[in-house]
């Protein structure tokens, strides 16, 4: 037979205090949420357009005596 468990008034008490204590979450405008993230994803994307042609611009500066005449 399972042991029936009943919930303890001290311990609901003190989650009850301890949910008093959190504050509210404000109400904010999903629109500036939304431009937030766009302007973060739109950094990340031009940061890794830029080391994308670093990369390429190295390489070719490192490897332009190997390049044969006929591809330039």
């Amino acid at each position: 037979m399972k042991p029936v468990l009943t919930p303890n008034t001290q311990d609901l008490g003190t989650a009850q205090r301890y949910n008093m204590r959190v504050p509210a979450p404000d109400s904010q405008d999903e629109s500036s949420q939304k431009h937030h993230r766009h302007a973060v994803y739109a950094s990340e994307a031009t940061g890794l357009l830029l080391i994308a042609f670093l990369l390429l611009a190295l390489t070719l500066i490192r490897y332009w005596h190997d390049i044969h005449w006929s591809l330039r």
